[in-house]
């Protein structure tokens, strides 16, 4: 019994061991989706296509390149069978009102050598679009995308041909963005609501101000269509923010306005009303009227005193709440 139960083990702890290596063997041309990159930086997927203009036959593959921080994709990478029609030229035609490209150049790329780049520029703003391609036998590899997404383009296009999950670890490269403000616009429509509106916040935040006005030039636009209560207490915490952005870059007439608008907006929620009050005071401080803040953050918030009373005076947080709180 004591053999048997060690073979036994050694057999399950043999398993085990081999899962890993298992994994890393794992082949994209036989998977749905693969992770490109090493743990710890950013999170991007490989999501495999089954229909696409580029596609010509039964032995083309494509997929789509999703990353953490943006909702939709930005890249996409091929492996197209040679013969009958160019299939770069499909892809040509099918990037043209995309982007625009300038002649191809060559550069080295780790383990495939001498690859066919292209430098390109979307047609619908000043951002920064690659266009990787490398011929092998009787395959056309191609990797195309996002510029700041550049990292994530060349481990894809390495892992399809290799045809193995390749190490690397991504991070957005900044320099490749193009226009730092234009990236942003083009970021802010790939993210959902809730990422744009954190996304905002932080370029807010680190004095990045062109680029935090797009995300909320942007949620302004989407929230636009909609109806009802939650969709206009969402205008007012997107129009006090755009506020704020113009007037942090000095566009003190556009921040006016839209401060406007967003008072405009009845609202009963103690922080809305206090960003409110709080964003003001910055837009008058952003023009030195140094009275004029300090009158702001002195005056009552209308609307906040109609919320105290009764129910709420003896209000505490008791030890379990603070606990669901922190968590």
């Amino acid at each position: 019994m004591r053999i048997g139960g060690r073979v036994a083990g050694l057999a399950i702890a043999g398993v085990l061991a081999a899962a890993p290596a298992l994994a890393q063997e794992m082949r994209p041309s036989l998977a749905d989706s693969f992770r490109l990159g090493s743990p710890g930086g950013l999170l991007c997927r490989a999501q495999s296509r089954l229909t696409d203009p580029a596609f010509a036959s039964m032995f083309d593959r494509g997929y789509i390149i999703a990353c953490r921080d943006a909702a939709s994709e930005v890249g996409r990478v091929y492996a197209l069978r040679l013969g009958g029609d160019d299939p770069a030229a499909r892809l040509d035609a099918a990037r043209t009102e995309r982007a625009r490209c300038e002649a191809a150049v060559s550069e080295t790329i780790d383990e495939l050598g001498a690859v066919e780049v292209r430098r390109c520029t979307l047609a619908s703003a000043d951002v920064g679009y690659r266009v990787y391609s490398w011929r092998r036998g009787d395959t056309l590899y191609v990797a195309e995308g996002l510029g700041g997404y550049d990292p994530a383009l060349r481990l894809a296009l390495r892992s399809i041909v290799a045809d193995r999950i390749l190490p690397g670890e991504l991070a957005i490269a900044t320099t490749e963005m193009g226009d730092p403000a234009a990236f942003a616009r083009v970021q802010a429509g790939t993210l959902d609501r809730d990422q744009a509106l954190s996304e905002g916040y932080r370029r807010n935040n680190s004095g990045s101000y062109a680029e935090a006005s797009e995300f909320f030039e942007s949620l302004i636009a989407r929230n636009a269509g909609e109806g009802g209560p939650e969709a206009e207490a969402r205008a007012g915490e997107y129009l006090i923010n755009q506020a704020l952005q113009q007037s942090n870059l000095g566009n003190f007439a556009e921040a006016d306005a839209l401060y406007a608008r967003a008072r405009a907006i009845p609202s009963t929620n103690a922080v809305q009303l206090r960003l409110r009050r709080n964003f003001l005071a910055l837009h008058a401080l952003n023009q030195r009227r140094l009275d004029e803040a300090m009158a702001v953050l002195d005056a009552a918030v209308a609307g906040l005193s109609a919320m105290g009373g009764a129910p709420t005076a003896g209000a505490e947080i008791d030890p379990p709440t603070a606990r669901a709180i922190n968590s």
